[in-house]
């Protein structure tokens, strides 16, 4: 019976005031491992051990739950998995992340059994690629839509899959990180909800700090704020202050060359420039691109002529995170005093947006013409 009871506690993991971290590695003759945290300057290394005999151990203690990384001296991959105050069991096999087997963890068991759920559904998204493949080289509108009104359903509940995680584990440390790899899901008023709920454990979390900090960003940038300024290099390389362009409605468009959905919506912004710039109108394009050459392709290709101004740095991109921006095509729409007015206005949208502070548009003939800006 001791016997019994003993194993289910070093399965289930016993939680206390330390973690104690014993660990297996196959496929390698490794001779140390890394134990590594995420803060604001990246993944920095907390500990280390000798491998002995495919063999390691950790002890130590967290201040809060949350999710680190295994790594291995001489290999590039690194092993994620959620830490915390317990004894954890770790399988490593070196050439597979996906292979990597934790027991003691409560929030890595959360995070297997939302993996589990979201992973069926995802299964059901992928089996429409093919038929909506198929209705588009038809033209099959009709079948498009069926298709898009039942993704967006799956969409909604791979959301709740987190939501529903959250408000039942709150003191998991899975939460904060689904949240912030799902960033895009959420807007300001459920995400603020969402902090609220987690418990006061996690407040060390560095996911639970970037959920707090993204919350602070987004309330700095909704609609009403002064827009907050920034300044980036044109296609020529000057220096473009956001302050500069003051006296016109501004759309502040994020997009990149890359990004299809943006790709698509661009002939929209075109229609809405040709329309309205005589009447007070203009647009600053973000670029989340990387190689410059790509990024001045598309500008021409999709006859964009407009002021554009990146710092190559793709996701990273300064002005994006002013802004959290966390996909694209995303858009602010500014005052002539530069106050918010507005946010991710696309397409019909935007015109009516536009005609209401403007008046209808311009009849006007659109003359393609790339200016180097």
């Amino acid at each position: 019976m001791f016997a019994v009871a003993a194993i289910l506690l070093s399965c289930t993991g016993k939680k206390g005031n330390q973690y104690k971290i014993t660990g297996v590695v196959k496929g390698t003759k490794a001779e140390m491992i890394y134990l590594q945290k995420m803060d604001s300057t990246g993944w920095v290394t907390m500990d280390s051990t000798i491998v002995k005999n495919g063999e390691f151990e950790f002890k130590g203690k967290v201040d809060s739950p949350d999710r680190w990384n295994l790594t291995i001296k001489g290999k590039e991959m690194a092993f994620p998995f959620f830490l915390e105050n317990s004894d954890i069991k770790l399988l490593v096999h070196a050439d597979s992340t996906v292979l990597l087997e934790v027991t003691g963890s409560a929030s890595q068991d959360l995070f297997r059994k939302f993996n589990k759920n979201n992973d069926s559904i995802q299964k059901l998204i992928n089996a429409m690629d093919p038929v909506y493949a198929k209705a588009d080289s038809l033209k099959d509108t009709a079948t498009m839509k069926k298709l898009d009104d039942k993704f967006n359903a799956f969409d909604k509940e791979m959301k709740k899959l987190i939501v529903d995680l959250v408000k039942d584990h709150p003191a998991s440390s899975a939460g904060p990180w689904l949240i912030v790899r799902n960033s895009y899901r959420f807007e300001l008023p459920e995400l603020d909800s969402l902090l609220g709920v987690f418990d006061t454990t996690l407040s060390h979390s560095f996911y639970y700090k970037a959920v707090a900090k993204r919350v602070g960003i987004l309330k700095r940038v909704q609609i009403g704020q002064p827009a907050v300024d920034f300044t980036m290099n044109d296609t020529t390389g000057k220096p473009v202050a956001l302050s500069s362009l003051k006296g016109n409605i501004l759309l502040v468009d994020f997009w990149a060359s890359w990004c299809g959905p943006c790709r698509a919506e661009n002939p929209n912004v075109v229609k809405a420039y040709a329309g309205f710039h005589k009447k007070g109108f203009d647009v600053l394009g973000v670029s989340f691109d990387r190689k410059k050459e790509k990024w001045e392709k598309a500008i021409m290709q999709d006859k964009l002529t407009w002021t554009h101004v990146s710092d190559l740095l793709y996701w990273g991109n300064a002005a994006g995170k002013l802004y959290g921006i966390s996909s694209i095509p995303s858009n602010v729409l500014l005052d002539k005093d530069q106050k918010i007015i507005g946010r991710n206005l696309r397409g019909d949208a935007l015109i009516a947006k536009l005609t209401e502070l403007l008046g209808p548009p311009e009849i006007v003939k659109v003359h393609h013409v790339y200016k180097n800006k």
